[in-house]
């Protein structure tokens, strides 16, 4: 996986699929969705709360984005950690820990983010449900997104999106083979 543009242009991340390995976000939607955020991702803050190999936060972090990488994964944790002090990347923080727990500690910080992605495994579950749409609707409690941020859902296919989440408002959705992008923003008077 190359880096598409930005300061860290070309470089690799290291990555071999295998079996129960983390599944790759596929270079049409990952364009997509870097050309949807522009040039306003340059000086951001932008967290991705199930950062796999990492390839989402590297692109935003070549842009100029302020990154959050959270990887639950040990293993993966300690590659994309290698690799930011590799690369000797500024304004990073690295955690690893349950994407539902991380949300929980930075609302308690009254933190915000102008984009979040979200891409939780697709077999993940929370509650008897998929882990995807229990995060979407806790961000939408949570107040995590700026008032003019948004946040990008991943999902399978298969998965009906909610139209709202919280305080959340689906504005559009996209379809890429097998998966689904959702694009998420605060509703108006709400955040």
């Amino acid at each position: 996986m190359r880096i598409i543009t930005g300061s860290l242009k070309g470089r690799t991340i290291p990555f071999t699929a295998r079996k129960g390995s983390v599944r790759l976000t596929g270079a049409m939607l990952k364009e997509a969705v870097f050309a949807m955020l522009g040039p306003a991702l340059a000086e951001s803050t932008f967290v991705d709360f199930c950062a796999g190999s990492g390839q989402m936060g590297f692109e935003a972090s070549s842009r100029g984005a302020a990154v959050l990488f959270n990887e639950p994964d040990r293993r993966r944790f300690g590659q994309i950690k290698s690799l930011v002090r590799q690369w000797r990347l500024a304004d990073v923080e690295l955690f690893s820990e349950k994407a539902q727990v991380l949300m929980d500690r930075l609302a308690e910080e009254n933190r915000t983010f102008d984009t979040i992605y979200l891409d939780p495994p697709y077999d993940a579950t929370f509650e008897k449900g998929p882990l995807s749409l229990a995060l979407i609707e806790k961000l939408g409690a949570l107040g995590l997104l700026a008032a003019d941020g948004r946040l990008f859902a991943q999902v399978q296919k298969r998965l009906e999106l909610p139209s709202e989440a919280g305080e959340l408002e689906l504005l559009r959705q996209r379809h890429y083979g097998d998966t689904v992008l959702g694009i998420y923003a605060p509703r108006p008077g709400d955040g």
